[in-house]
């Protein structure tokens, strides 16, 4: 990004800031997080604490930050360095990006670019050029309504995680869109604030399907059918057992007729059709699906700064939004807050992409004139430079 297209963009974030003051809120406990920044020639900033909420929005307007971070976790002094901060505890976090998450989509609108002979591919980034065989491949990821979709999806699945299997107050779970790729899931206030690295990576486990055994949901290799009936899940039991009984009773399997019988009479049947090979590679699958696809590494990092919420992302130029009502929640228009405004551009190349449900590109090395909103989102990418500017 040159300096010129920098310029230009914090002059956006800063105006934003200044005209949408009373858009900016404070977490809670706002003086014992920790926060941080990044500038757009791509210093980080770490180890700030602020007092009130307007010393916060004076913050914005003066940096106009790349972005903007605040601690998940709590401190006796979060100015101070790392080790000498004093930990008291942490917000439960999840992170869920449309990268993560195989869609066909990633074919269409993905590319990679080799940073030795600029030969450039669609789809997922390969280990060697095909051209020059050089290693150096950078991959470039961009979004559309369908992969977001998915990432909704997955976020909809931790919700009931979080409230059927945790029993976590619907009031204690905040849903962001991340202003990017994903979501941001996370839980103030509860009980689950003093977990330590390893018990979050086992509700991390969970929430994944990780280690779920077939022992656990009442199979065992080698034992009579009779045996194992009185083990097997029940659609009404909690946790994955039922969620897999539930999977089961609503799967169409040929030949079955359910006529008088329970969920239970369905899994033996299918079970007996398959062997049990058969039967724990379709366990696999079912498991695979209603996992909910999270970056556990978020979620075991006790010192994890999450990107602040109401603030811009220097990346896209969107917000990260709190969704209120995820169903409804559309990622492309809801979150799109900057004008429209004609900015001319000179993009280097950019796929397909939609914002405000409007249909932009492909372009491929030309100059164009953009609205601001479009033309924002293209240079945090990396995709397009500013051309006129005073």
């Amino acid at each position: 990004m040159n300096g010129k297209t920098m310029a230009f963009l914090g002059q956006v974030f800063r105006d934003f800031y200044y005209k949408n003051a009373e858009r900016i809120s404070a977490p809670i406990r706002m003086n014992e997080r920790e926060f941080g920044y990044m500038s757009f020639n791509k210093v980080m900033v770490r180890h700030l604490s602020f007092q009130k909420e307007g010393e916060l929005r004076v913050f914005l307007i003066k940096e106009a930050p790349h972005s903007v971070y605040y601690s998940c976790a709590y401190y006796h002094e979060p100015t101070l360095a790392m080790e000498e901060k004093g930990w008291k505890g942490a917000d439960l976090i999840f992170d869920i990006d449309a990268d993560a998450i195989p869609t066909d989509c990633k074919e269409e609108h993905n590319n990679w670019v080799c940073k030795d002979c600029s030969l450039m591919g669609k789809g997922k980034r390969l280990e060697k050029c095909p051209k020059c065989g050089g290693m150096r491949i950078d991959e470039e990821n961009w979004v559309c309504p369908l992969c977001l979709e998915a990432t909704k999806s997955e976020a909809i699945k931790l919700i009931d995680f979080l409230l059927e299997d945790f029993g976590i107050q619907k009031k204690s779970i905040k849903v962001y869109f991340s202003g990017s790729r994903g979501y941001h899931v996370t839980v103030e206030e509860s009980s689950f604030e003093g977990l330590d690295q390893m018990a979050r990576n086992e509700l991390s486990d969970y929430v994944s399907g990780v280690g779920l055994s077939l022992e656990s949901l009442g199979f065992s290799k080698g034992v009579s059918y009779e045996s194992m009936y009185g083990l097997l899940p029940l659609t009404k039991d909690p946790g994955w057992r039922g969620r897999i009984a539930r999977f089961f009773s609503e799967m169409e399997f040929e030949d079955y007729d359910s006529t008088g019988k329970d969920n239970r009479d369905k899994i033996l049947y299918i079970y007996g059709k398959k062997g049990y090979k058969g039967f724990v590679d379709l366990v696999n699958m079912i498991v695979k699906k209603l996992s909910a696809k999270i970056d556990v590494m978020v979620t075991t990092d006790i010192h994890r700064i999450f990107r602040l919420f109401n603030t811009l992302h220097g990346s896209t130029g969107m917000i990260k939004k709190e969704c209120d009502d995820l169903i409804p929640f559309d990622p492309l228009t809801d979150a799109v807050v900057l004008g429209e405004e004609p900015i001319q551009v000179f993009v280097n190349h950019s796929p397909k992409f939609t914002l405000k449900r409007n249909l932009f590109g492909p372009y491929k090395s030309e100059k164009v004139t953009l609205p601001l909103m479009v033309a924002v989102y293209l240079m945090g990418k990396g995709a397009a430079r500013l051309v006129d500017y005073e």
